[in-house]
């Protein structure tokens, strides 16, 4: 006998519940990083333009070959 796997569609999955936490953190932290460099305190935008630039360098290197259509980001 073959059972076949449907997997579970609904807006309290934990798949959809994880996505929604970690678009909230991203949510916070890029407005935070905005506050920060509208003070215009020449220190800490060269602290969030240089985190910025070394975060890329270490977790932007490898290019998705698959373009995801509902990614809204870059």
């Amino acid at each position: 006998m073959k059972l076949n796997f449907v997997p579970r569609v609904g807006i309290f999955t934990s798949i959809h519940v994880a996505q929604t936490a970690l678009h909230f953190v991203q949510f916070v932290l890029s407005y935070l990083l905005m506050l920060i460099f509208m003070t215009y305190n020449v220190w800490l935008c060269l602290g969030v333009a240089f985190g910025v630039t070394v975060g890329y360098f270490f977790f932007g290197w490898q290019r998705q070959t698959v373009h995801d259509t509902t990614e809204h980001c870059h």
